[in-house]
């Protein structure tokens, strides 16, 4: 399947709705490793789900030159077209306390007084995120400039393109995935005034930060949601055709994660990240 978020601009008056997109080759579902044959024991399938929308966000306030130029300094920023106001990468053009953000389809960018989230954590709009980052699939992202590359800055994944809901890219706008743990409940910032950030994966077995759910272990869960019910740390797992299932706690296969002598079990299409199996304990 494709990793698709639709989200929406708010700008200048304007409403736009907009597709984070990322194409990959349909993945199997995922299906538990036969365990010891056991009467109770039937094999599951942990829901993934598509990544969820990016909230409206208050307009840009556009600004001057940097703080602290002089009249005739150089002006060494590489602003962005069309709105050339502020440069998206690198960041530039704006104060120490804002980011320069891509405002509309048509990828204009302006700057935007920025907050304190950290990368990854949740966000409501850009203005809740720390200066450089924008607000993408209701998390703090920052901003790459080679879709299809590997980003460099530490925690980050592979820079991926935004795209408009007929498919056409919107310049300006590529972001960082976040390279996070599925096991660990704070990796996305847990739950915060502004959402739930949950570690999710996708059919490249590729991590990111994205808006999840709040359930937690042993509690139901649906594939009938657009989001995944379960939250931090755990995943929703279905017993054959199933449309109910529980949340599982993720664990790394061949490890103590599930606790004692418990073993974590892993699927037949498996799930590896940065080269570790994952899995779900039972």
């Amino acid at each position: 399947m494709n990793l698709r978020s639709v989200f929406t601009f708010v700008a200048a008056g304007s409403i736009a709705a907009v597709a984070a997109c990322v194409s990959s080759p349909d993945r199997q579902p995922f299906v538990e490793e036969p365990l010891p044959v056991t009467p109770s024991q039937t094999p599951e399938t942990p829901e993934q789900s598509t990544t969820p929308s990016k909230a409206p966000q208050s307009g840009p306030v556009a600004t001057g030159d940097d703080a602290g130029a002089t009249p005739d300094a150089p002006d060494t920023c590489k602003r962005s077209a069309p709105s050339n106001k502020c440069g998206v990468v690198p960041q530039c053009g704006c104060t120490l306390a804002e980011t320069c953000d891509v405002a509309d389809m048509a990828g204009n960018a302006e700057c935007v007084t920025a907050g304190k989230a950290v990368m990854g954590a949740s966000c409501l709009a850009t203005a809740g995120c720390a200066v450089g980052l924008t607000c993408v699939f209701g998390t703090c992202h920052a901003f790459c400039g080679n879709p299809g590359a590997a980003c460099t800055a530490p925690k980050t994944g592979p820079c991926i393109q935004a795209k408009a809901s007929g498919g056409v890219a919107i310049p300006n706008l590529a972001i960082c995935r976040v390279a996070c743990d599925l096991r660990d409940v704070n990796a996305c910032g847990g739950t915060t005034a502004a959402g739930t950030g949950v570690c999710q994966i996708d059919d490249d077995n590729q991590t990111d930060c994205v808006t999840g759910g709040t359930k937690t272990v042993g509690q139901a869960c649906s594939s009938s949601v657009m989001t995944d019910d379960c939250g931090p740390g755990v995943v929703c797992t279905l017993p054959g055709t199933a449309t109910t299932g529980t949340c599982k706690k993720w664990c790394r296969v061949g490890t103590t994660d599930c606790g004692g002598t418990t073993a974590c079990t892993g699927f037949q299409t498996k799930v590896i990240v940065a080269g570790v199996e994952h899995g779900a304990c039972p």
